[in-house]
């Protein structure tokens, strides 16, 4: 197993690795007054919480693939960013409706997560459980949670373009044990993400809690969408005759 996990760390791997650094170093360099103001923010929690994301996402690069899930999260970040401040759900302590600063954690999170997905799903598949039950009701169970949520906003347009978005993703299931996986991955990862911005006050929820439980299912639906988007430029580029693919290098799960 150890030389197995070792053999996905490859040149692409160093790659990936170099473009993380610019990255970390870029973004206390452009945005150096908040760094200096807010260095309280910064623990071991949140500086192990990197380093795990960063290991995972230097794991098994493949990079047509995961730029593609890259530009997709940063897209799909920056929309579920703009939405939730601009409808006051949650602010960020520096009042930008949304901060540029956080937008970069969404690709990495999204590549962390796919990462995730492939452990969960090696283990999900040996299971011959009721995928399609579990996905519907996980998704009822996020679904009623989330309504409860956005009540506050529910007469603005765009809370009600973003229920659109949640009916569309949910009613178009193909593939219930990935979906389940990305969803149980998604929560994983999303429940440190969102105990350490709101305990940190780096965001905080109109809700006060730190974090509410349905801003974590909500990384994973977060997840799916992008899957869903992935699935949506596959099927695009096989419509147009090319060979662009977002399969696994086994070709066991689409991702």
């Amino acid at each position: 197993m150890l030389r197995f996990l070792l053999s996905r760390y490859d040149r692409w791997s160093l790659a990936a690795l170099g473009a993380m650094t610019v990255l970390y170093v870029a973004i206390p360099w452009i945005w150096n007054d908040l760094a200096r103001q807010n260095l309280q923010v910064v623990n071991w929690f949140l500086i192990t919480i990197w380093l795990f994301m960063t290991a995972l996402l230097c794991w098994d690069v493949r990079p047509s693939q995961d730029v593609a899930l890259a530009v997709v999260a940063l897209a799909g970040g920056f929309l579920f960013e703009g939405w939730g401040t601009n409808t006051n759900l949650w602010w960020y302590f520096t009042d930008e409706k949304p901060p540029l600063f956080i937008l970069p954690a969404w690709p990495v999170a999204a590549l962390a997560t796919a990462r995730i997905v492939f452990a969960f799903d090696r283990v999900l598949i040996r299971w011959n459980l009721p995928w399609t039950i579990l996905y519907w009701l996980f998704v009822a169970v996020f679904a009623f949670g989330m309504l409860r949520f956005i009540r506050p906003a529910i007469t603005m347009v765009p809370t009600l373009l973003m229920c659109g978005v949640l009916i569309v993703v949910i009613v178009t299931c193909r593939t219930p044990r990935r979906d389940v996986s990305l969803l149980l991955a998604g929560m994983a990862l999303g429940y440190f993400l969102e105990y350490w911005g709101t305990s940190r006050a780096c965001w905080t929820y109109y809700t006060r809690e730190t974090p509410p439980l349905v801003t974590v299912m909500a990384h994973g639906y977060a997840q799916v969408v992008f899957a869903r988007a992935l699935d949506a430029m596959d099927w695009g580029f096989k419509r147009l005759g090319a060979s662009w693919t977002v399969k696994a290098r086994d070709g066991s799960i689409v991702y």
